[in-house]
């Protein structure tokens, strides 16, 4: 990710101003770390200012990051250059200079929480990563949408290339966790799920995309007669997937073993000169569900002082069943203001944001926390903790 280093650094005035970026406040914290609020492109992020042995390090706030890593690398040149800093270290003046266009083909979640609809036959990909399937199904049905799901920054900058490059334009990228995302289609509305070669997480098998509640979600989005198609390599994780798949009611399951497909990754080729196994469980959905109330955006509607927050302030974590909060740490903009870091959801995901805390308002940022069921048991335990109920 784009970073530079310096042995000295000047750190400029706020509000300031340079290029194509603004700079609005520094938040600091307890221990020092700064935070460095920006605007670029229309896209508010936070950068990073931390001190070391050996100097300064600046980088983008990996919970505010850019999908698109070309507005992150835009605001750190902007940043050097107004604070005048000489840097020993720096990826951000690549020769290959990346577009600062935002990409059509890349949605964020507020999107598809405000303003989705389509008539058209959906396909999911989870974790495209190098996206030759995912493209490969896009030029095959020009007639459908395809959405992939990655949360690999630069496999999703490579694909919004190739969208571009291809001319495709029925597909939409995503950079958000599989596990919830499922909650923001209609019912009955998918085709096909495919899920190719996901990490197996054999020591955090919490982390696995499979489980049944991704199985139960995937049942709802699909048509009757719409596939869910987990492929992997790896035996643990084919029996592990199968004992979940066989628990459903009112499915139909195919199994096989190293069957070709038409289209195959890098890594699959791979496999294949190793002679290794590959496994599919392809399950059928047979049965209709029933339409779900859409999913809104979480939001404090009471005011808060900043100045108490921080007196009381202490790194907890608050747990309800089978979901959690953790308040991680506290960053003063002035004695008004300031910003609370936490993350937050079920056992098995989790998320990261902060509580801005304003005079007039508090918000999370970025502001785009969605009322998924895990979010929304959490939230209540975050505002019990702020509002000290």
């Amino acid at each position: 990710m784009p970073n530079f280093h310096a042995k000295e650094f000047v750190e400029p005035t706020y509000p300031s101003s340079y290029g194509k970026s603004e700079f609005e406040f520094v938040a600091v914290s307890k221990r020092g770390d700064r935070l460095v609020m920006s605007h670029t492109q229309d896209c508010d992020m936070l950068l990073k200012v931390n001190k070391n042995k050996k100097g300064y390090l600046i980088k983008g706030d990996k919970i505010t990051r850019p999908s698109q890593v070309a507005i992150l690398q835009q605001a750190l040149k902007d940043y050097r250059d107004l604070s005048k800093t000489e840097t020993t270290n720096s990826n951000i003046d690549s020769k290959k200079e990346k577009s600062l266009k935002i990409s059509p083909y890349l949605k964020s979640m507020e999107y598809f929480a405000d303003s989705f609809k389509t008539t058209k036959d959906i396909l999911v990909e989870v974790g495209f990563g190098s996206g030759r399937h995912l493209l490969y199904q896009a030029k095959k049905n020009p007639e459908k949408l395809v959405i992939g799901l990655e949360i690999h920054k630069p496999s999703i900058e490579q694909v919004l290339k190739q969208c571009e490059l291809q001319n495709i334009e029925n597909i939409l990228v995503v950079d958000y966790d599989a596990r919830t995302f499922l909650e923001f289609l209609n019912s009955n509305s998918v085709s096909q799920i495919f899920v190719h070669f996901p990490v197996p997480w054999d020591k955090k098998p919490h982390r696995r995309v499979i489980s049944e509640r991704f199985i139960d979600e995937s049942k709802r989005a699909l048509k009757v007669g719409g596939t869910l198609e987990l492929r992997t390599d790896s035996d643990n994780y084919f029996e592990y997937s199968f004992s979940e798949f066989i628990k459903q009611q009112k499915v139909e399951l195919h199994v096989n073993k190293n069957r070709d497909l038409e289209i195959s990754s890098k890594y699959e080729d791979r496999w294949k000169r190793q002679e290794k196994d590959i496994y599919d469980i392809t399950m059928i959905n047979q049965e209709f569900s029933e339409d779900i109330l859409s999913v809104g955006r979480l939001k404090f509607d009471e005011k808060l002082g900043f100045k108490e927050v921080k007196k009381r302030f202490e790194e907890v974590t608050l747990r309800g069943d089978g979901f959690f909060a953790h308040i991680e740490d506290i960053f003063e903009i002035s004695e008004e203001e300031g910003l609370v870091r936490v993350s937050y959801g079920a056992s098995q995901r989790n998320e990261h944001s902060y509580v801005f805390i304003k005079k007039d308002e508090v918000t999370y940022f970025p502001n785009n926390v969605l009322a998924t069921k895990d979010n929304e048991q959490a939230h209540e335990l975050i505002k019990g903790y702020l509002w000290n109920t």
